[in-house]
């Protein structure tokens, strides 16, 4: 009886420390604490499948072409896993062989998908993501064609780039909706306004016949948002999440066209102002430990049928985690680096 009192009674202790340290971050950060639960002290994983593949328009192949096409991945399916704690969060995605519809032994040809992010908040407020991503293997459907299906096994399209944006409200929680490092106790939602930088290079790698085609694109998107988002509680741990964020972009191209007759090149230069509009919803589960869900995307980057690599989706993923007690030695690595870099 006395050893299920001391559990008790270590276990009240507990709960009263996190509760004061949760206290004492609400005031240092300036929210209410009634609105926003975290989870700092918990080592967060996180597995996600997810239709998240991009499909990229190319205005034209051939030097002489005035015909955009649609090149697309031999993938439906991607696997995103994710570990978060205190101030950053680290993903990866690839689409293995064996998910249904990533079919890799089909007239379609194969596809090959990294995706690496890091994503860490400066401030309470002001978050970065950095993210780099490479997709290799498409095929072009081409209905006008007797054979409609051509395939591009070695074209190769690598993103690099991040995006830096600030939360208005304090009281409003985006650690809840993307990384579940924290819950958000009562509904609220915030204007985000951000800046986004990607620098895309494709490399087609394919001759077309003798025609003058395509080799290369080198293109840098720079687009400004103002995006809002809210988070409803819908009945204590139920929560609903839904965003809109238009904004207004740079586009800047470089084409380089082959010559295989005598090896010459040409190179077409672009630069566009195109409007960009991107929303997420999701509805899930969020306990203390387990948490579960679904996610919704929508991205057009590009509006601007110039604009020499355009991508559009609307991608769909399911996902679950569980936030696991923190390790004392990535504690302190962490604190340390808090510390030094100035991390709130």
């Amino acid at each position: 009886m006395k050893i299920f009192s001391l559990i008790f009674i270590l276990s009240t202790l507990h709960l009263c420390a996190q509760d004061e340290d949760e206290i004492i971050h609400a005031k240092t950060q300036g929210y209410n604490p009634e609105y926003r639960l975290n989870y700092f002290n918990k080592m967060i994983f996180q597995i996600d499948l997810n239709s998240d593949i991009d499909i990229y328009n190319i205005p034209k192949l051939n030097y002489t072409d005035n015909i955009e096409s649609a090149f697309i991945p031999n993938n439906i399916i991607k696997t995103k896993f994710s570990f978060d704690y205190k101030f950053l969060g680290l993903f990866i995605s690839v689409s293995p062989d064996f998910l249904s519809g990533n079919n890799v032994d089909s007239p379609y040809g194969k596809t090959k998908i990294l995706d690496l992010s890091f994503k860490f908040f400066y401030t309470d407020r002001l978050r970065q993501e950095v993210v780099f991503k490479s997709i290799k293997g498409f095929y072009l459907d081409d209905p006008e064609k007797e054979d409609p299906i051509e395939v591009f096994n070695d074209m190769e399209i690598n993103t690099i780039g991040g995006k830096t944006f600030y939360i208005i409200n304090r009281n409003f929680s985006y650690r809840a909706f993307e990384s579940l490092t924290e819950r958000q106790i009562k509904s609220d939602g915030s204007f985000i306004p951000s800046i986004a930088y990607y620098q895309n290079r494709l490399n087609v790698n394919k001759v077309k016949n003798s025609e003058t085609y395509l080799s290369s694109i080198k293109s840098l998107d720079v687009f400004v948002q103002l995006g809002y988002m809210h988070n409803f509680v819908i009945y204590k741990k139920w929560f609903s999440t839904l965003g809109a964020h238009p904004g207004v972009g740079f586009n800047n191209s470089i084409d380089l066209f082959v010559n295989p007759a005598d090896n010459s090149n040409i190179q077409n230069k672009t630069a566009n102002i195109n409007f960009v509009l991107e929303s997420n919803f999701a509805v899930g589960y969020n306990n203390k430990n387990f948490f579960t869900g679904i996610r919704t995307n929508y991205r057009n980057l590009d509006f601007d049928s110039r604009t020499e690599i355009a991508s559009t989706k609307l991608s769909f993923g399911v996902f679950a985690g569980y936030r696991f007690d923190e390790n004392k030695t990535v504690k302190k690595g962490f604190e340390y680096i808090e510390k030094h870099l100035g991390i709130k």
